[in-house]
């Protein structure tokens, strides 16, 4: 946020009516400074840690001679804008509500950008429609300031590069900006599948994957993915279960279809899900309605575990893909926890 390259961060804008900047402040949360911090830039810089970041997919160059020189082999998440060769970088961005066009319904309900070179890269996972430009140079989008907004971006070797496809083909993204060159073909062979916006065979009777990850510097994720042929909630009946805990879960719970609500299990509480009603950072108080935000933070502390990802707690979510990634780290699953000052309870039948 310092000008400073990092391993990876998270990030959450606030919704327009508790920010004086008219929805374009952002609350940071990076490794070496460990806790909430508010960015002095805005989100709508191209110097802000996101700006900085993404404009990464602005600056493939063909005429440049070596991207290797360009990003460090510890971390690109990047403070300054940098230039890639076209034949070395594999780019995407992908959103079911893209920057131009009409919403795609039937692929995932799922928004990110990922840029890797032969070596390394930085996968952004995201909630905001329209966003990030499709071509030119890095912005904001207006739409996106009135509701809260979650980010994740993690700077990864490009050997996990086949699981961050499968994490995407699983759930079908909708690519409206890509470069796939030969390496990464041969590399990663989902992302052809990926880029060609095709996901699983007719045949296939496995509908979620599960993909373990490090990041660059040795933080182990685990990237939780669905088909829409899964047909079921993505944090009670994949996340919740395979971490084995109680989560709270902050996800768009507006519009005219039907919320699943508060999760509870009389014979297995330990991956109850509750859905969050009210969110407090750095003193600033939202309710559930005004945050399009997606994140899931564990209520065990033996399991410190956050999640930023896609998919809303309502039930037409059943039928699409998308996912989330999740991370074990007491800094921030601390962050995360205190932020909940509110949540539903389970009905009582």
């Amino acid at each position: 946020m310092e000008g400073n390259d990092v391993d990876w961060f998270a990030a959450i804008k606030l919704p327009s009516d508790v920010d004086t900047d008219k929805g374009r402040r952002f609350i940071y949360f990076d490794p070496w400074i460990g806790e909430w911090t508010q960015s002095e830039l805005l989100i709508s810089s191209n110097k802000s840690a996101i700006g900085a970041t993404l404009s990464q997919l602005y600056n493939i160059n063909k005429k440049t001679a070596s991207v290797i020189d360009s990003w460090s082999r510890n971390s690109v998440v990047e403070s300054r804008p940098v230039s890639h060769p076209l034949e070395r970088t594999f780019a995407i961005a992908y959103n079911d509500d893209r920057p131009s066009g009409p919403v795609v319904s039937g692929l995932a309900h799922s928004k990110g950008v990922a840029v890797f070179d032969h070596f390394v890269g930085f996968w952004m996972v995201h909630s905001v429609p329209n966003f990030p430009p499709s071509r030119g140079k890095y912005s904001y989008p207006g739409s996106g300031a009135v509701y809260g907004q979650s980010f994740l971006c993690m700077s990864i070797s490009s050997n996990s590069l086949e699981d961050v496809g499968q994490y995407m083909r699983y759930a079908h993204v909708n690519p409206y900006l890509t470069n796939l060159p030969k390496y990464h073909k041969i590399l990663a062979p989902s992302l052809v599948d990926v880029v060609n916006k095709k996901s699983l065979s007719k045949s296939a009777t496995i509908f979620s994957t599960i993909r373990r990850i490090e990041t660059l510097g040795g933080k182990k994720l685990i990237a939780f993915s669905k088909h829409k042929k899964y047909g079921k909630d993505l944090w009670y009946d994949l996340i919740a279960l395979n971490l084995n805990s109680q989560m709270a879960v902050e996800t768009w719970r507006k519009g005219s279809t039907q919320n699943i609500g508060s999760t509870c299990n009389e014979s297995d509480p330990s991956r109850n899900v509750y859905d969050v009603n009210t969110v407090k950072l750095l003193g600033k108080r939202f309710k559930y309605w005004k945050d399009h935000s997606k994140w899931g933070v564990s209520m065990n502390a033996y399991v410190p575990a956050v999640c930023i990802g896609d998919i809303n707690r309502q039930k037409s979510q059943y039928k699409r893909g998308g996912g989330a990634v999740c991370m074990e780290d007491v800094k921030l699953w601390e962050a995360f926890i205190q932020s909940v000052k509110c949540y539903d309870l389970c009905k009582t039948m």
